[in-house]
């Protein structure tokens, strides 16, 4: 017997449509599963014949938009329970607009994990003729019960009837709205369905099997333990010309933000010259060991040693993340302060490899 549990939080997939065709809530599980049931009919026989029995648990339901870390931390500790009462594979039905943050999140909290945890979405509410709701959910399942993954990964297609692809969950993008909407960055993503229909002809193909076998490695050394820890005092800021650095020293002095992220342009600098010159901001930060990372504004490495501005910002305590997209550096950041309070051990944790987020050799 193979137990397998969805998590149902709601979001787009689960959505509830008013009269004029905004999404402005989602309906209960119960709803959910029963019309799951009824647009994908081989839904239960096809469970049956692999002898997997289903569970549910709902630790929170909104649309993602208003996920807040709080939420990762119930979903967390979800599939925590989940594991302690044996669940064998778990699949979380989530939004699309932060559900990347979600799986990020995830991969840090529960690092060691031996079984697959699966996120997926909709662009179109199951409800709605022509969803794709039902071939993410079918092609997460199967992904989840495939014992060659171990960790957390997200399973997306976006089109009806078009297979999907399987993304880490720490190394993938929402780039658009429509269609097959997420994209593995940085990085080639775990694998794909390949073409076929019905749904019995597809089977998966591993593109990157270097980074599945790295993350299958990492979760195999590691002693699983629920870390559910975090501090979300963090601010963010993306750069652009203009962009006011009192900004930076507003969210010092008066929030008393616990470290910083700035999005910089893809060559890795910022300004440096004039009223609008980040360096007195980041003298500012480091007088007060509050930690600045660095992230990229678009694909590739965050390089800061081939323009003097770089090298400015990084005599100034500015942190490269190398390969780690904005999506993993910010729930990573709330994950490590949570961990601990010192400023070397946040910078040497937020510079390790933990789950795959960032290239070995970084």
């Amino acid at each position: 017997m193979i137990k397998l549990r969805i998590i149902y939080t709601g979001g787009t997939i689960g959505g509830k449509a008013d009269s004029q065709g905004e999404i402005k809530g989602d309906i209960k599980w119960k709803g959910f599963i029963n019309l799951l049931y009824r647009k994908y009919p081989s839904l239960k026989r096809d469970l049956e014949r692999k002898n997997v029995e289903l569970s549910h648990d709902t630790p929170v339901r909104k649309l993602s938009e208003n996920m807040i870390p709080s939420d990762w931390t119930k979903i967390a500790i979800a599939v925590n329970k989940a594991i302690e009462e044996g669940i064998d594979s778990i699949v979380i039905a989530h939004g699309t607009d932060t559900m990347c943050y979600t799986s990020a999140a995830l991969s840090f909290m529960l690092q060691g994990i031996k079984i697959p945890v699966v996120l997926t979405g909709s662009n179109i509410p199951l409800e709605v003729k022509g969803t794709d709701a039902v071939t993410n959910m079918h092609d997460a399942i199967r992904v989840a019960l495939d014992k060659q993954f171990k960790g957390i990964f997200m399973v997306f297609s976006g089109i009806d009837k078009q297979p999907s692809d399987i993304h880490l969950g720490c190394r993938v993008r929402k780039v658009k709205f429509y269609d097959n909407c997420f994209e593995s960055t940085n990085v080639d993503m775990i694998g794909k369905f390949k073409k076929g229909f019905p749904f019995k002809k597809l089977r998966i193909e591993i593109v990157n099997r270097q980074l599945l076998d790295q993350v299958t490695e990492i979760n195999d050394r590691k002693d699983y333990q629920l870390r559910k820890n975090i501090n979300d005092n963090i601010s963010f800021f993306k750069v652009y010309p203009g962009f006011n650095p009192e900004l930076i020293d507003h969210v010092i002095k008066e929030k008393g933000t616990k470290g910083i992220i700035l999005e910089l342009y893809n060559s890795g600098t910022g300004c440096i010259e004039n009223k609008y010159s980040l360096l007195e901001s980041l003298e500012n930060a480091k007088s007060k060991n509050i930690p600045v990372f660095v992230t990229s504004q678009h694909k590739g490495n965050v390089t800061m040693d081939l323009y003097g501005s770089s090298t400015e910002l990084k005599t100034r305590g500015a942190v490269s993340l190398n390969s780690m997209i904005t999506e993993a550096a910010i729930p990573k950041l709330m994950w490590v302060l949570g961990q601990t309070s010192s400023k070397e051990e946040v910078e040497e944790l937020m510079l390790t490899n933990i789950c795959g987020e960032m290239e070995v050799n970084e």
